[in-house]
């Protein structure tokens, strides 16, 4: 399963970086309309460069401070209380900044003496708006990127999961059926016990080894197909009338594994293969990215179980999952006799 990987510190540092070239492009630089390639950096005041450290520094109390204490449980009052106590440690900073600092070193101050208290409070409410609000929008902006971004990878963990779990479910089916007909055959004594357990041996590799991938080969799944048809031959009575035809332009072609198996295993399971008016018909067409499958056989109305139709509906389900939009499956049943037609683009 993939790592959760959402938007990294290194890539919120870019788009802090991007911000503050802007700030500062819009804060310093000016151009001159009458020459329009002249560029000129105007308006290095001391009150100037001392509102761009306290912006700064109010930015990043509000971005780093309150807004993560404000977004872990929302709540109005915690925005009332986070805007607040933002707007109080700008005041006090800039208090401490452009009416104690700049006097001590420069003997310059921002505000007038005597300024009253009610004036210099109101002001600041304007001024602080400024980085606050600059702060709350960065931030809920890359909030709701990695939001964003987290719910698409949990979705896609979730689809993993699920077709891992289908996939598992393939498995145990397939060899419970086919067991099954090794024990028939090994009942009856049959010549044809042993080599069908060489040909489940060759099949348990395949699903072993390939059906880890995502996707595999349509060459090796097409070969798959035709050892499960030659073991499932071997254990029917009676010659087995089926018609298959495979036509295939590019056997490289990636797929998903076991991904045509269960309409095969399910004309098997439930059909009967031997009236020569009725053959088991399975078509394989693969042409550019489209693939096609066609399956057709006359019904058992004697052999069903309560396990019929695990595998479509698994298959199903997988379909809905990897080709939510790209394919287009339509299984009927009229008089007895039951049609699959699936077609993907791959």
């Amino acid at each position: 399963m993939k790592p959760i990987e959402v938007l990294s510190t290194k890539e919120e540092v870019r788009l802090h970086a991007f911000l503050w070239l802007f700030l500062i492009y819009a804060r310093y630089v000016h151009l001159d309309y009458n020459a329009p390639y002249l560029v000129t950096f105007t308006d290095f005041s001391l009150f100037n460069n001392t509102f761009v450290i306290i912006f700064v520094t109010v930015f990043y109390f509000h971005y780093l401070c309150i807004m993560p204490r404000v977004m872990q449980k929302f709540t109005w009052k915690r925005v009332f209380l986070g805007l607040l106590a933002a707007y109080v440690f700008f005041t006090l900073i800039r208090a401490i900044i452009e009416q104690v600092i700049t006097v001590w070193i420069w003997g310059l101050q921002n505000y007038f003496p005597g300024t009253p208290a009610w004036f210099y409070i109101t002001d600041n409410i304007y001024f602080s708006m400024i980085p606050i609000a600059m702060a709350t929008i960065t931030y809920i902006i890359i909030h709701l990127i990695r939001s964003l971004q987290l719910n698409k990878i949990i979705q896609e963990q979730k689809n993993d999961a699920e077709l891992r779990f289908l996939k598992s479910q393939i498995n145990p089916h397939f060899i419970f059926n086919t067991l099954n007909n090794i024990y028939s055959l090994v009942y009856r004594k049959s010549d044809k016990a042993l080599p069908a357990i060489d040909k489940l041996s060759q099949l348990m590799r395949y699903m072993t080894y390939e059906t880890e991938h995502n996707n595999v080969e349509l060459q090796k799944e097409i070969n798959y197909i035709q050892d499960f048809i030659d073991l499932e031959k071997m254990r029917i009575a009676g010659e087995v009338q089926l018609k298959l035809a495979i036509d295939i332009e590019n056997p490289n072609l990636l797929i998903p594994p076991l991904l045509l198996l269960p309409f095969i295993e399910n004309g098997f399971k439930h059909g009967l293969l031997t009236e020569t008016e009725h053959p088991f018909t399975i078509l394989i067409t693969q042409k550019g990215n489209r693939l096609e499958l066609y399956t057709q056989n006359k019904s058992n109305k004697y052999n069903k179980d309560k396990t019929s139709g695990i595998g479509l509906t698994n298959i199903r389900k997988r379909l809905d999952l990897q080709f939510p939009t790209k394919h287009n499956l339509t299984i009927t049943e009229e008089e007895n006799i039951f049609t699959c037609k699936l077609s993907i683009e791959l």
